[in-house]
């Protein structure tokens, strides 16, 4: 009995360390290196064009990281920081480009294909409800029972033979 509550109050232990260290975790505010991986991660490489500068070896994005790793030290904020990417770049730079203009398209694209995939289920599925049925008439069923029926009775006699 002594041994399972000193196992409980190990367990109990445990568990309030893990506690503390988690609430610690999601409350601490972002230092600024956290913050500048952050930001490295929202810009395009100008070299690499498909990844983020955070992880692209060229030397173009560790200029940029280097300036994003500048501006938030001298205190600016995140959109101040994207602002002189942006103005630099263009919209271009943001990995996630802002939903207006012409990449509102971008961000609409998606939507309307679901949409027309349900659109066309939808029809689908109409259109079928008003198909006659694949089956066979009435009286072909009845000689295909037949013929099935004649074929079991015949192996039947046979397999009694």
């Amino acid at each position: 009995m002594r041994r399972k509550l000193i196992s409980l109050a190990c367990l109990a232990g445990v568990l309030t360390l893990l506690g503390v260290v988690a609430v610690q975790l999601l409350t601490a505010p972002d230092t600024p290196g956290d913050r500048a991986y952050q930001l490295e991660q929202r810009l395009r490489c100008p070299v690499c064009k498909s990844v983020s500068i955070a992880e692209s070896p060229s030397e173009t994005a560790t200029a940029m990281r280097q300036a994003v790793q500048e501006q938030v030290t001298a205190g600016r904020s995140d959109q101040e920081v994207v602002d002189y990417f942006r103005a630099r770049y263009g919209d271009w730079v943001l990995l996630d480009p802002p939903a207006h203009g012409r990449t509102l398209l971008l961000w609409l694209l998606p939507a309307v294909g679901v949409l027309a995939g349900l659109a066309g289920v939808v029809v689908l599925a109409l259109s079928r409800r008003h198909q006659p049925s694949p089956f066979l008439p009435e009286e072909q069923r009845q000689q295909v029972a037949r013929a099935v029926a004649d074929a079991r009775g015949k192996y039947r006699r046979e397999d009694l033979l």
